[in-house]
C-alpha cells in the first residue's frame, strides 16, 4: 500500500514556499503562522527531510525543499484546475493574461487586436496588477513583467527591449520648447516606479549636462501611463518608455523632445507554467504580442 503525505502537511508546505514565509500562508489557508509551522514540520516529519531553513522570521528552502516544491506547485495547480472545472462546467475558461498597468492601458491592445478570437478558441481576461503575482491562487496563465526575476519557476520569454524617451503636448512644447535642459524642473513629470524596481527614469539621464534636477517640484505619479495622461494635458515633460507612448506619438497628441533616448536596464518578458507551454492559446497570444 502507497503511503501518500498528508495533504493538509502538503497544502502548509506548498503555501509556505511559494509566499515565502509561514505568516503568508497563514492568512492564505485562514489558519495560524504556527498551525503551518506544525503541518510543515508534520511533512519534514514524514520525508525525514529538512524543507527550510529557518532564519527568525524568515525561511528559505533547503536542497530537498527546492526539490519537492516545483512538483508539488505543478500538482496543486492542476488539483485546482480540476476542482475549478467540475465546479463551473457550463462556464467556458477564460485565458488570463496579467500586466502591470502601464502596459495594459497603452501597447497591449494593440498587439491583441491582431488575434482572432476563433482561432484563439476561448476568451480573455485581462488583469491590472502589482507584481509578484500568484499564478496557482489567482488561475494566472500568462504574466507580461519587466526587470526582475521573480517567477523563475515558471516558462520566461522575452517579448521587447525598449528606451525612455522624453515627451510632451504640441501646447507645451510651443509655450517652453522642446529642449529638456531648457524646461523648468516645476514643469518635469516623474515617474516612481516603486521599491520591486532598481531604478525609475531620471531625468539626469536625458540631460547630463544640466545641473541635478530637484525632485520636490513637479508632478510625481506611479505609472508611465498615468505620466502620458497629464502630459497630454499639458502639466508638463514626461519621461516614458518610447513603444509605450508610440500611440500618442503616432496620432501627434505628444512629441518627442529633442534629447537621445535612454536604452533602458531590462527587457520586458512574458511567464507562463511550464504545463502550458504547448497550449495552442498561449502560443497565439505570444506570437501576437512579439510581433
Amino acid at each position: 500500500m502507497r503511503r501518500i503525505a498528508p495533504l493538509n502537511a502538503l497544502r502548509a508546505f506548498e503555501a509556505a514556499a511559494r509566499t515565502g514565509s509561514f505568516a503568508n500562508a497563514a492568512r492564505e489557508l485562514g489558519v495560524s503562522s504556527a498551525a503551518v509551522s506544525q503541518q510543515v514540520r508534520l511533512l519534514e516529519d514524514f520525508w525525514d527531510k529538512v524543507l527550510f531553513i529557518r532564519q527568525g522570521n524568515r525561511i528559505s528552502l533547503t536542497d530537498a525543499g527546492l526539490t519537492a516544491y516545483p512538483q508539488l506547485g505543478q500538482s496543486m495547480a492542476t488539483l485546482e484546475d480540476l476542482s475549478d472545472a467540475m465546479q463551473r462546467t457550463e462556464r467556458r475558461r477564460r485565458l488570463v493574461l496579467s500586466a502591470p498597468q502601464s502596459v495594459a492601458e497603452t501597447w497591449l491592445a494593440a498587439k491583441l487586436s491582431t488575434i482572432d478570437g476563433t482561432d484563439l478558441g476561448t476568451s480573455l481576461d485581462i488583469r491590472v496588477e502589482h507584481d509578484p503575482v500568484d499564478f496557482v491562487r489567482d488561475k494566472v496563465d500568462v504574466r507580461i513583467f519587466y526587470g526582475h526575476d521573480l517567477y523563475g519557476d515558471y516558462q520566461v520569454e522575452a517579448l521587447f527591449s525598449d528606451c525612455l524617451v522624453a515627451v510632451a503636448s504640441p501646447g507645451f512644447v510651443a509655450a517652453h520648447g522642446s529642449l529638456p535642459e531648457k524646461i523648468k524642473d516645476r514643469h518635469l513629470i516623474h515617474t516612481d516606479w516603486g521599491r520591486d524596481f532598481s531604478t525609475s527614469p531620471s531625468w539626469s539621464k536625458v540631460m547630463p549636462a544640466r545641473r541635478i534636477v530637484d525632485h520636490n517640484l513637479g508632478l510625481r505619479v506611479q505609472a508611465s501611463s498615468t505620466a502620458l495622461r497629464f502630459a497630454r494635458h499639458g502639466f508638463g515633460a514626461a519621461l516614458v518608455p518610447q513603444k509605450i507612448a508610440a500611440g500618442d506619438l503616432s496620432s501627434g497628441d505628444l512629441v518627442q523632445l529633442n534629447s537621445q533616448p535612454v536604452p533602458m536596464q531590462h527587457d520586458y518578458l512574458i511567464a507562463y507554467p511550464k504545463r502550458l507551454a504547448a497550449s495552442p492559446a498561449i502560443k497565439s497570444v505570444i506570437h501576437a504580442l512579439k510581433q
